[in-house]
């Protein structure tokens, strides 16, 4: 399969990091646009079969399926000057346009596919939003990741929204981490056993029914104990109740100025 990238950028090169080290990497061809020529030199000399296009047109002339990497702002300008093909697969890697809005810029390609991936995707970890759920690409990313298909465009804004709780993650996690080194842990220590503590819980919440969910706090602390403590604390100081705040803060904030556009 011949796949072609508009846009390198680190999204992108997190992209062919799977797909080449993935279970059909064997069998594809990566054309890269120069539009970054250091990381896109750095995938050619990585991977036999990445090679350097010299112009974004070229890239599309040498692909069956395209992935658009670039900023939202610049997707018009940049597709201004491309001749897209009826036959291409297009790929947005975009955030914040849909499907339905690349469909009118890159035609006439009218299979047009939206991706969320997250930069874990280069270890063959964490979720893969593919919108609409396209056979051929959900194929293609076998192995790459935990493959969630949409077919509502409306419901990736969601996820998008979702998404936005990743740094505050690891600002939890490196709070543990630190105090556990504070108070006399090692430092490689504090992080592996923290890091494998929350893979853990992640695991086992993955295999847990949703209706289920709502029992694992009490379910990992027993009355009077460590965690009890430190769950109801943060409850009482209005942790959660802010973080659902600021979730429906940033949902409708982002729909007016989607409207409003």
């Amino acid at each position: 399969m011949r796949l072609g990238f508009v846009g390198v950028g680190a999204i992108s090169e997190a992209v062919v990091d799977a797909l080449m080290t993935g279970p059909h990497g064997s069998d594809l061809h990566v054309v890269l646009s120069p539009r970054n020529a250091q990381r896109s030199a750095h995938l050619a000399e990585k991977y036999a079969q990445v090679s350097v296009a010299t112009s974004n047109q070229s890239v599309l002339n040498e692909s069956d399926v395209v992935f658009m990497g670039v900023l939202p702002g610049q997707m018009n300008d940049v597709c201004a000057d491309l001749a897209f093909r009826s036959d291409h697969t297009v790929v947005s890697l975009i955030a914040g346009m849909p499907p339905s809005t690349v469909a009118g810029i890159v035609a006439p390609a009218t299979t047009v596919v939206q991706m969320i991936p997250l930069p874990v995707i280069a270890m063959h970890a964490g979720p893969l939003v593919i919108c609409p759920g396209n056979p051929e690409i959900m194929t293609l990313f076998e192995g790459c990741g935990e493959i969630i298909a949409l077919e509502d465009e409306a419901h990736i804004f969601i996820l998008s929204c979702t998404s936005a709780s990743m740094s505050s993650f690891f600002e939890y996690q490196n709070t543990v981490i630190n105090w556990s080194t504070k108070t006399g842990l090692p430092k490689e220590i504090s992080q592996q056993y923290s890091t494998s503590l929350y893979k853990g819980l992640a695991t086992e919440a993955m295999a847990t029914s949703y209706e289920d969910l709502a029992d694992m706090p009490r379910e990992h602390e027993t009355p009077g104990g460590l965690n009890e403590h430190i769950r109801t604390s943060l409850v009482a100081a209005g942790m959660f109740d802010e973080l659902t705040k600021q979730l429906d803060h940033i949902y409708v904030h982002r729909n007016r100025a989607k409207k409003s556009d």
